[in-house]
């Protein structure tokens, strides 16, 4: 199997923002926000105009279908694989996932009908089964909760030691 891939090389653009948002909960309208994202995942092809890392050729120049893999993932992105893969084929090939993955709640939007499945790959893998993909697939692979409480944490603590230095300064001029 042959796959390919459109790499990003100038960082998160729009669709990572919509994914974020609609993996964080803090968009008002999720499921419109979920809409655009699709649309924009399937309509926004002009990525294959960036040039390809490594040697492999731009996902329009190989023979096979597009599969999508976005989030807690190495290297998110578009692929293209001669034959249908599975899921974990798709995960692989976008470099596996980050240790900030959640695998037990991996949302697969299928391209023919805009269903949106939630996926636990940990259990799925216990059983010994595998989901197979469909040309145009999206699978988005979410932060783990406690990627959020860490971050919040990593705040909480700046900002508690920026008010102890300045009450350690104010302390020590006297006033």
């Amino acid at each position: 199997m042959v796959t390919t891939k459109t790499p990003s090389h100038q960082g998160p653009g729009v669709r990572a923002h919509l994914v974020s948002l609609c993996l964080c909960g803090k968009c008002r309208f999720p499921g419109n926000a979920l809409a655009a994202l699709v649309i924009f995942g399937l309509l926004a092809g002009p990525v294959w105009a960036q040039p390809a890392r490594s040697g492999s050729a731009p996902v329009s120049q190989v023979p096979g279908s597009k599969y999508y893999v976005w989030g807690q993932v190495r290297s998110p992105g578009a692929y293209s694989f001669v034959a249908s893969p599975d899921i974990l084929e798709l995960l692989s090939a976008g470099g596996g996932p980050t240790e900030n993955a959640n695998l037990k709640r991996v949302v697969l939007i299928r391209a023919v009908t805009q269903k949106r499945m939630r996926i636990n790959l940990q259990a799925m893998l216990d059983k010994g089964e595998v989901a197979r993909l469909s040309p145009g697939d999206v699978v988005i692979v979410p932060s783990s909760p406690w990627t959020n409480v860490r971050d919040w944490l990593y705040g909480v603590t700046a900002a508690v030691t920026l008010a102890s230095l300045v009450i350690t300064i104010l302390n020590w001029t006297g006033s």
